[in-house]
């Protein structure tokens, strides 16, 4: 007498959705944890060089096409979209306000000044004039 005589098929055969979202050899899957991973990544590279709302919008194209035919989109897909959404928007709220305190701040500015003077030869605020921009500095 094999299990599914008597109903026992589900100790048998695993859960089909477990299944379905833990596949490795499917594409889709795999696509969805990338999307995962990288998104989860974007994050904490928001404060680098604002690696982070690249990532992020990657993360979010891949969760996207992870999705393929199916009707819903993998669970790892949908952290995906969370996370990468979550590295785009932190990322440019990073780099509105470095612009802010560059823009505002005397400190700041004369960093941004020396730094620029050693990589170009000119400083910031010479770039800025020579583009016909204004400053009240």
């Amino acid at each position: 007498m094999n299990g599914s005589e008597n109903g026992d098929d589900k100790y048998y055969y695993n859960n089909y959705n477990y299944n379905m979202t833990h596949n490795d050899l499917d594409r889709h899957v795999n696509l969805a944890t990338v999307a995962m991973v990288t998104g989860l990544i974007s994050v904490p590279f928001c404060f680098f060089m604002n690696i982070g709302i690249i990532l992020g919008g990657i993360a979010v194209v891949l969760a996207l096409l992870s999705r393929g035919s199916q009707p819903k989109l993998l669970p790892q897909a949908k952290k995906g979209i969370i996370y990468g959404t979550i590295g785009i928007v932190v990322g440019y709220f990073v780099l509105i306000s470095s612009f802010y305190h560059v823009l505002t701040d005397p400190t700041y500015r004369e960093q941004l000044n020396q730094m620029s003077e050693q990589m170009n030869g000119e400083s910031f605020d010479d770039m800025l004039k020579e583009l016909g921009v204004t400053t009240d500095q």
